[in-house]
């Protein structure tokens, strides 16, 4: 029988090594788990985002993919050089089976990504900016390798207070990385498992040379 999917032991996971394993334990069972106990909307809200952006031929990172939702609406919407990052190997392993990446990486976001500088024309980073998850200075690798003139699509808790995502955005945008080009309003992201979740979406344009501070 495959494990219940318990948000709660997912927060709870100290470090990356106890994240990837609880993501590992739980990645059979996630996709079911989100859409339909969870109610979880963002990835088709987010591949929308990117449909109105971007052009069918856009390079698109999925970045913390998980089992690829995201990515399942952004084909669905026409988009085929889709590449997917995730620290978890059982979650990459699902993602695999759906046949609609053009790569797929075992790799932890705050980490060094092994891209080149302006590879992408976009990244989307779905529910992973939140506590004990991804850190904050995350987003200068992801916009190292999105291109001038490239989106950035993610989304952050609203409800819970994240500085150092804050201070990181602050400093990117000072340093003109990137511009700011519509924030969303706060919405229930887990309306049925978890109502007092909120998240806000966020998509920033890139600036200038890839890789600059």
């Amino acid at each position: 029988m495959a494990p219940d999917v318990d948000l709660d032991r997912v927060y709870a996971a100290r470090n990356p090594s106890e994240l990837t394993a609880e993501y590992d334990r739980i990645s059979e069972k996630y996709d079911a788990a989100l859409i339909e106990d969870h109610d979880w909307r963002m990835p088709e809200i987010m591949a929308g985002l990117a449909a109105w952006l971007l052009p069918r031929s856009a390079r698109i990172l999925d970045a913390a993919c998980g089992t690829g939702l995201v990515s399942e609406h952004l084909k669905r919407f026409g988009f085929n050089d889709l590449h997917g990052l995730d620290l978890s190997p059982g979650m990459i392993a699902v993602a695999q089976r759906k046949n609609i990446f053009q790569s797929l990486t075992v790799a932890a976001l705050g980490d060094p990504l092994p891209y080149r500088s302006g590879e992408f024309d976009a990244f989307t980073v779905a529910g992973a900016f939140t506590p004990q998850h991804a850190p904050a200075v995350s987003l200068r690798e992801l916009t190292r390798i999105t291109r001038p003139g490239g989106y950035a699509i993610f989304s952050l808790r609203d409800d819970v207070a994240q500085p150092d995502f804050a201070a990181e955005i602050a400093a990117l945008t000072a340093s003109t990385r990137w511009s700011l080009l519509k924030e969303g309003a706060a919405f229930q992201s887990l309306p049925l498992a978890e109502p007092q979740v909120r998240n806000r979406l966020y998509i920033y344009q890139m600036q200038g040379v890839p890789g600059a501070p």
